[in-house]
């Protein structure tokens, strides 16, 4: 299965990736954070209970891994979503994102 959406960190404090697409007062597992610039691929993003979650492309195919992608209300975008199935010329446009968040990552790094 090929990822349909490329997600870029783009909240200062980073994010959490989790095994269960909910918080962690429900009963998710944080399983590790990624800092502001970096690139996430995902093969769909699902509402759950209001808040939009991202299924990702997991380091481990037996362990599944999540991301929140919004707040309910929108009013806190945790990641810029980019539909990968969109665009002709996807594979540019991923190689063009990805260095943007690697120097969006590197900028973040000197000014904390």
């Amino acid at each position: 299965m090929d990822p349909k959406f490329l997600l870029i960190v783009k909240v200062p404090r980073g994010i959490i990736i989790r095994d269960l697409p909910r918080p962690e007062s429900k009963g998710s597992r944080a399983m590790r954070s990624m800092p502001v610039g970096t690139s996430l691929y995902a093969y769909g993003i699902h509402i759950i209970e209001g808040v939009p979650y991202a299924n990702l492309v997991p380091r481990d195919p037996k362990k599944p891994e999540w991301v929140r992608v919004a707040e309910a209300d929108h009013s806190i975008e945790y990641v810029d979503v980019i539909n990968l199935d969109s665009s002709d010329n996807a594979s540019e446009l991923v190689n063009a994102i990805t260095l943007l968040a690697t120097a969006v990552r590197e900028l973040a790094r000197k000014n904390l």
